[in-house]
């Protein structure tokens, strides 16, 4: 019998531990730093102002923003939990990076396509110029007269006299 309380007594102690590490690890996810919280937030964009993100931002909306992220993290949501957490309520508008799917894929798409596009056009164009003939010698047999130049050259002669 005494044997049966020792292992349930190391049950319980061991049982009592384990409660205490989770206890721990959930408290300590429970307050989650201002870098912490920065960091997530930086990553979405301000709803009411243009080109900020939500970590810069002094509006009254970010900063409600940024205690809902911070209640998210307590709560031990992971980053890209949470910014799918806001893109679902107000729109994948809010994230600072469009993500790599759907109508956003464009974003990504478009400037390379452009810049491929312009490559190929260059490389067209140069090759089109060197293609180009020379155009060929222009022959004279008797030196051209002109008009102008021998008014010029009878001028010169009557000032010399």
């Amino acid at each position: 019998m005494i044997e049966r309380l020792k292992s349930k007594g190391w049950l319980l102690l061991l049982g009592a531990l384990a409660a205490s590490v989770v206890l721990a690890t959930t408290a300590r996810a429970q307050q989650p730093t201002a870098d912490q919280i920065n960091a997530v937030a930086s990553k979405l964009s301000c709803p009411t102002c243009t080109g900020i993100n939500v970590a810069d931002c002094p509006t009254e909306t970010c900063a409600q923003w940024r205690d809902k992220i911070g209640e998210l993290l307590g709560q031990g949501y992971t980053e890209p939990q949470i910014l799918d957490y806001f893109a679902s309520r107000y729109g994948e508008h809010v994230l600072q990076v469009p993500p790599k799917h759907g109508f956003f894929l464009w974003v990504w798409l478009l400037p390379a396509l452009a810049i491929l596009a312009g490559l190929a056009i260059l490389v067209f164009v140069i090759r089109s110029w060197s293609r180009r003939a020379a155009p060929a010698p222009v022959e004279t047999t008797a030196p051209v007269e002109d008009e102008y130049w021998q008014r010029v050259q009878r001028d010169m002669e009557q000032a010399q006299k």
